[in-house]
């Protein structure tokens, strides 16, 4: 297949090695100091001990309008409008989002078609390197996950399948996403209040327990609207298990690499930007403060302008 990956961040760079390493003609879009790194070096990705290095055609915006069968976006929400301006010259028949889009939605398929646009979030997370590598890692409990029911998913799913990655069609990717965000919002708050550090969140008991409450309400919040909290695993660990269990679980995981790889370094890069965006989403959706008196002032100080 013909891929373009637009983001050369390390969702990016790391789908388009796994593309570029199962044989895929991939192009990967990306501007400034990381565009001349990559031309000069290739893109470098380690996981487990593996380091996979590749040579995808690095392009910048004035090249991706080409006939490519599948374009990933790999960008912050922050970039989408400028990403929106270009995808419209782009005639990929598949166009597929890795990342909350949250009320954006709506937007992307009007100006793309619902019938080519899919959106899926990414089963990696990681970091960049001072050497411009990425080190990254794959998230057990969560495979790519992809909308199954918009018209181009099986695409989608095929060339992330040929790469070795696992995938997991969700039959319900709003209720998905909500979840999600809720999760991530309450997790991402209580790094950023123990000093951007997944282990410190871990040590401190108190403040793990006010974020495990602060998704169970944010959950309970989202049942009451009508959004079904979803996958089952997520919803049975913080809305029926006790809050010390869902701690426990969580103490050991941000001890980890998904939480000093994966987690931690994302929230603090997007602090100020994408994820300031993502705690205002979660709190004009399930911020009542009198049903959601842990998780509102917990995020509240991490959110962008809520005007």
């Amino acid at each position: 297949m013909r891929v373009l990956v637009v983001g050369a961040g390390v969702i990016g760079a790391v789908y388009a090695a796994r593309f570029a390493e199962a044989g895929h003609d991939v192009s990967l879009l990306a501007r400034g100091a990381r565009r001349s790194a990559f031309e000069a070096d290739g893109v470098t990705v380690r996981a487990g001990g593996r380091t996979l290095h590749t040579h995808p055609r690095i392009v910048g915006a004035e090249d991706a309008g080409g006939a490519f069968d599948l374009t990933v976006v790999a960008v912050r929400t922050t970039q989408l409008d400028a990403i929106l301006d270009l995808l419209r010259a782009n005639d990929s028949p598949t166009v597929a989002f890795l990342q909350h889009l949250g009320p954006h939605a709506d937007r992307v398929r009007r100006v793309l078609g619902s019938n080519r646009t899919v959106f899926a979030f990414p089963g990696v997370g990681g970091l960049v390197s001072a050497d411009g590598s990425v080190e990254y890692v794959d998230v057990a409990a969560q495979p790519t996950t992809i909308d199954a029911t918009a018209e181009r998913a099986i695409v989608l799913r095929s060339a992330i399948a040929s790469t070795g990655m696992r995938t997991a069609m969700e039959p319900d990717m709003p209720g998905w996403l909500a979840t999600h965000e809720v999760f991530v919002a309450c997790l991402g708050a209580g790094i950023l209040n123990s000093g951007g550090d997944a282990p410190t969140l871990a040590a401190n008991h108190a403040r793990l327990l006010g974020v495990v409450q602060s998704v169970r309400e944010g959950f309970v919040s989202l049942s009451s609207s009508g959004t079904t909290v979803t996958p089952k695993a997520l919803r049975v660990l913080f809305s029926r298990m006790p809050r010390w269990f869902a701690a426990a679980y969580w103490r050991r995981a941000l001890r980890g690499p998904v939480g000093t790889v994966a987690i931690a370094p994302h929230v603090r890069a997007s602090r100020d930007d994408e994820f300031a965006d993502l705690c205002s989403d979660v709190l004009a959706r399930v911020g009542d403060p009198d049903r959601t008196p842990t998780l509102t002032p917990l995020l509240t100080p991490w959110a962008g302008d809520m005007s």
